[in-house]
């Protein structure tokens, strides 16, 4: 603890030699302006934003690494209590005796992906019924824009980057409280509204490659 501080001594000085700032998000904006002191401008990351026409099916689609602090136990949880598909791709991450416990929860109508290549993630964007982010006070959260550039809606956790880029009512829900029956009446909740594809579309391209390209050059030159 000792070193720690003067860690974070040395940390603080070294930022105050900064010219300029840049955050991927306005939730990163705002710890740099709380920690540091400066303030910073907001250029959002690259997103792949092309998608890949499929047939849209009726299972729901998590895409992270598969831990306790990634939210994908309660993901697992809602589902078993709804008896709707899931869809989880990615690899464990963390303890062993936690894989285990995870995986206790796993059922038939729970499937694990593994690890997938990138274009047959954008296959499984376009296919799932929606996309389920949960963690918690993500910086950005790019897999969310990946989903929405499918023209699929997204159901995620009200917290983060994740406000910067899903729009209520229009490209997806939120859930406030951080618990299975939050997540439940969301997901019961995007199941009547009538999301368009092309709303979800154009929010995605917000977020473009050439977007990025354009404003980092501006910024940079």
């Amino acid at each position: 603890y000792f070193i720690n501080h003067f860690l974070r001594l040395y940390d603080f000085l070294a930022a105050q030699r900064v010219d300029l700032f840049i955050a991927n998000s306005q939730n990163v904006a705002a710890r740099i302006s709380k920690f540091y002191r400066k303030d910073s401008i907001v250029v959002y990351p690259p997103v792949d934003t092309k998608s890949v026409e499929q047939k849209r099916s009726d299972f729901y689609l998590v895409a992270t690494r598969i831990s306790s602090e990634k939210g994908v136990p309660m993901v697992m949880v809602a589902a078993n209590r709804m008896g709707i598909k899931l869809k989880v791709v990615g690899e464990f991450a963390g303890l062993r005796w936690e894989e285990g416990k995870i995986k206790k929860q796993e059922s038939k109508n729970i499937e694990f992906l593994g690890r997938v290549a990138d274009d047959e993630l954008k296959k499984l964007y376009a296919q799932c019924k929606a996309f389920i982010v949960v963690e918690q006070d993500v910086d950005f959260g790019m897999t969310p824009v990946e989903a929405m550039a499918a023209g699929t809606p997204v159901i995620a956790y009200k917290s983060g980057g994740y406000l910067e880029t899903v729009v209520e009512g229009k490209t997806g829900v939120f859930f406030e409280e951080y618990t299975v029956k939050s997540l439940i009446e969301a997901i019961k909740r995007l199941d009547k509204l009538k999301i368009k594809k092309e709303d979800c579309q154009k929010q995605a391209q917000k977020f473009s490659k050439e977007r990025f390209v354009k404003e980092i050059y501006a910024r940079v030159t």
